[in-house]
């Protein structure tokens, strides 16, 4: 028997459309390939007559950052995505990129205690820019810049060199997005009231 190893694609987004013209787009991670599969869940969602979109980040644990710039400049049409600050107090504006697909229409952003670092900087950005409606349970709190630096005896010293502000000046590092509207998953339930109350508020804002 032989065993060949080979690359297995893993997608970082996953996109349904729902009734009544809501779509669910599901971003598991930001990844290289995160933005493109985006891109293409949006013409998605344009072709399907989409009228309102619910972007999940929920237990997203984050991943690149270029990644989560350019997915955010989806959805904005200018200014700032994030800035950073470094220890010596410089300060580093990520602004948005031209060009965005997700304009024009309505969104419910949801998080959770889980959705931590890129995620948190997305869902920030959008609630900044009040692009969008956030629901659910303030984040993990992740944002920082970290690096390892070896010492002679082989061990290394672990730590942060910056710290991560959403457009407003929210610092994200053990405070975490709080949500607009705060909804929790009660525990051994089967429904899903996250999900649903983003549904709602989304066919209300459709309805006007």
């Amino acid at each position: 028997l032989v065993v060949e190893r080979g690359v297995i694609p893993l997608d970082s987004v996953n996109f349904t459309m729902l009734d009544n013209g809501v779509g669910h787009l599901r971003i598991f991670n930001f990844a290289d390939n995160t933005n493109g599969e985006v891109e293409a869940a949006l013409n998605e969602f344009k072709r399907s007559d989409g009228i309102g979109l619910v972007v999940d980040l929920r237990n997203n644990p984050g991943g690149l950052l270029r990644s989560v710039v350019d997915v955010a400049s989806q959805f904005l049409e200018n200014g700032l995505v994030l800035y950073e600050i470094d220890a010596r107090g410089q300060r580093e504006n990520w602004d948005v990129k031209s060009g965005g697909n997700g304009h024009g229409f309505p969104m419910v952003v949801l998080i959770n205690q889980f959705s931590a670092s890129a995620s948190e900087v997305l869902s920030g950005a959008l609630i900044d820019h009040d692009r969008a409606v956030v629901v659910g349970t303030t984040s993990f709190g992740k944002g920082s810049v970290n690096t390892l630096r070896p010492l002679s005896d082989g061990s290394g010293i672990y730590f942060s060199i910056a710290r991560w502000y959403t457009p407003n000046g929210t610092l994200i590092e053990g405070e975490g997005i709080t949500p607009d509207i705060v909804v929790e998953l009660p525990p051994g339930g089967t429904e899903d009231l996250q999900l649903n109350t983003s549904i709602q508020i989304l066919e209300r804002e459709i309805a006007k």
